[in-house]
């Protein structure tokens, strides 16, 4: 070597020191090398495209060594599908955050409805309150308002048959009289009713044995009903010995205690017939 070749004293010591990586402990799954470029990319500093056309290259460069065909769209195929699901993850997470808050929310305002003593002071409360209600709060009262039209004729109904007059579930539902009365009018309803001949017992107590029964469709309440029905079925043995009508929405439990009206005719305890023990 001539002098010129020599390396000068600060040039010494400057070379690399390369050792060769140990091919055996390379991934070999598609997988694992997918997670290894991934890797060596982001400590590259690549994301985005960069990062994508990293993995492609590998991808490219592994089905050659292997002679394997691999549609190139797979990845960005895969790559779409990821990100989807972490999409849907962050949704519904999100979701399940406004409805926790929508939820608590409406949770105090429903406790300051419940002790208003007044329609005045629930209308107060209503007022304040849609005023002040955050987003999550809102769609959840819109939702409910949505369910609610299909579902709030039946729920008319079902406050007439247990006894409430148009007036009292307009005041309750803040509506109109006449939309109530409209309601309870165009919906008749289907009743079960049964009859029942009293019979008195030594031990002083009661028993109804069922004499008669059917169904009716009306627009009256089932107390109502259970009166009329008496009225026209109650005959002189019934009149002596005692009667009673019970009357249900058909569809519910016929049972006596569970009866949403219930007209009786009760004679004196001496003229009901004596039950032998």
């Amino acid at each position: 070597m001539s002098d010129e070749q020599q390396p000068r004293p600060d040039e010494q010591g400057t070379a690399g020191h390369y050792e060769r990586a140990d091919a055996s402990k390379f991934p070999t799954s598609e997988l694992g090398q997918r997670a290894a470029v991934e890797g060596t990319a982001a400590a590259q500093g690549w994301t985005g495209p960069g990062l994508t056309k990293a993995v492609r290259d590998h991808n490219r460069r592994a089905a050659a060594r292997s002679k394997l065909e691999i549609n190139p769209p797979q990845a960005d195929v895969l790559r779409e599908k990821v990100l989807a699901l972490f999409a849907e993850m962050e949704e519904a997470t999100e979701v399940r955050r406004a409805g926790h808050e929508a939820a608590h929310g409406l949770r105090q305002i429903a406790d300051r409805y419940a002790k208003a003593e007044s329609y005045e002071e629930r209308d107060a409360v209503a007022q304040q309150a849609g005023g002040s209600l955050n987003l999550p709060e809102a769609g959840l009262v819109r939702r409910l308002a949505k369910a609610l039209e299909r579902t709030l004729p039946d729920l008319i109904v079902d406050a007439h048959v247990d006894g409430m007059n148009a007036p009292a579930i307009a005041r309750e539902l803040a509506c109109t009289d006449r939309h109530a009365y409209q309601v309870i009018r165009d919906r008749p309803w289907e009743a079960h009713w049964a009859l029942y001949r009293a019979m008195w017992s030594p031990r002083m107590d009661y028993e109804w044995r069922k004499v008669a029964s059917g169904t009716v469709e009306t627009t009256e309440t089932a107390e109502d009903l259970a009166s009329q029905i008496l009225d026209e079925r109650l005959d002189n043995t019934l009149a002596r010995e005692g009667a009673r009508v019970c009357v249900w929405r058909t569809g519910d439990v016929y049972d006596m205690d569970d009866a949403r009206g219930i007209a009786t005719h009760q004679p004196h305890e001496a003229e009901f017939p004596q039950i032998d023990d």
